[in-house]
């Protein structure tokens, strides 16, 4: 596949996987995953399209400030993010450098008000002590079409 097609076709797994397994490595450097929300999903975040296109290679993720995964990243930023598209067998994995965001501007434009459930606090909103941003920024993409394996490398 050309660079191009490639490019396209992590795009369209991207954008309609339900879910993004994002990997960390815990204290005794073992890999661990866990589904979490795809904001990259078009159909269930329509809003974030504007905010969050594909490419760059820079994956967002809200999570819980109090989860493991936290401590894990402090510790570790070595991590990756699988995307797939299951009845087509269409996947993309983006292997590279995880950091906490911090910027309350970004923690507030990717704000959905359907997250309250997952928050505690009396803010019910961006400002909830508990709700983080988390950014992947990836070094290379390896990933299976239905037909050949491929590999990406990111040029920065």
């Amino acid at each position: 596949m050309k660079d191009i097609e490639i490019v396209a076709f992590c795009t369209d797994v991207v954008t309609r996987s339900k879910f993004a397994y994002l990997t960390t490595v815990n204290k005794d450097n073992e890999p661990e995953t866990r589904a979490m929300l795809n904001l990259y999903n078009r159909e269930q975040y329509p809003t974030l399209e504007k905010l969050l296109p594909f490419p760059p290679y820079e994956i967002y993720f809200t999570t819980n400030t109090s989860s493991e995964k936290m401590k894990e990243i402090e510790s570790n930023t070595k991590s990756c993010v699988y995307f797939v598209i299951e009845i087509d067998w269409h996947g993309i994995m983006l292997n590279g450098d995880i950091e906490i965001v911090k910027d309350q501007d970004i923690k507030k434009k990717l704000w959905q008000d359907e997250w309250v459930m997952y928050y505690t606090s009396k803010t019910k909103d961006y400002t909830d002590p508990d709700y983080s941003i988390l950014k992947l920024t990836a070094n290379y993409i390896k990933g299976w079409t239905g037909r050949e394996k491929i590999r990406f490398e990111i040029k920065k």
